[in-house]
């Protein structure tokens, strides 16, 4: 588990650095739900992260997800690209 003095620290860095605004996301209601099918060994990695910031699997899976809608945002369809390029040349599992 991340101390807590550390994790506030990781939270304000990612405020600045505008990828997440904390407040925002702590405030909003649950609208809607969307749900789709993972590799497990994805699913072990945010189950571990979860676990490692003392959060639950769906706040975490909406932190990731509003970062990379904000870099989407920011780069546009290059953002993708990449991540899938990036994909492309790991060796699969």
């Amino acid at each position: 588990m991340v101390p807590c003095g550390e994790r506030v620290s990781q939270a304000k860095s990612l405020r600045r650095s505008r990828l997440l605004p904390y407040n925002a996301l702590a405030s909003m209601r649950k609208e809607d739900r969307i749900g789709f099918r993972v590799p497990a060994e994805l699913k072990r990695a945010l189950v571990q992260i979860a676990k490692n910031e003392g959060r639950s699997l769906a706040q975490v899976c909406e932190i990731l997800l509003r970062g990379g809608v904000s870099l989407y945002k920011e780069e546009g369809p290059r953002y993708l690209q990449r991540l899938v390029s990036r994909q492309k040349k790991e060796p699969s599992q």
